[in-house]
């Protein structure tokens, strides 16, 4: 995407949303981004302008954006697919990470690494050892406590990455 262009993210508190939605808007791209309630006020903090997720979700973003969105990327895998169609206009104007009913709807599912990470690394780790990207850490467990990060983790219990410490 380019400057000057609407990104719409769904899931922009979550892990994946957080960290896309920092590198869109140091790219100049204008982010709407959906969330919880409580979450409302992070994702502001960013430089986007969120939305709360749930029922009437894509009329706040059509208010939020009144000149439409360019594209939008789905790391909720919330069931948005159908409606962010109709946003972007085009079903080629829209990936998910998250949401295996994207062949219904046309959009492209993404299931991860490309071969192309290494390119990405730059990207990445230049504005984070500057401290202008934040990867959120939801919490720290030992090794010997994988098995509950896990547990957690399957049980969305989580607001941002789980480390795991020798």
């Amino acid at each position: 995407m380019q400057a000057g262009r609407t990104l719409l993210v769904h899931g922009a508190a979550g892990s994946v949303g957080f960290i896309a939605v920092q590198l869109a808007v140091a790219r100049g791209i204008t982010v709407v981004g959906t969330a919880g309630e409580h979450d409302i006020e992070r994702v502001t903090a960013l430089g986007a302008t969120a939305v709360r997720y749930g029922g009437g979700w894509a009329e706040r973003v059509t208010a939020a954006a009144p000149r439409g969105v360019d594209f939008v990327f789905d790391a909720s895998g919330a069931g948005v697919l159908a409606d962010s169609v109709t946003l972007a206009g085009d079903s080629a104007r829209v990936i998910t990470i998250a949401d295996m009913s994207a062949a219904r709807h046309g959009v492209r599912f993404s299931a991860g690494d490309s071969g192309r990470a290494g390119e990405s690394l730059p990207e990445l780790v230049g504005p984070a050892a500057a401290g202008r990207l934040t990867v959120p850490v939801w919490r720290t467990y030992p090794l010997a406590e994988a098995a509950q990060a896990h547990t957690d983790l399957e049980a969305r219990r989580n607001h941002g990455k789980a480390v795991l410490t020798p």
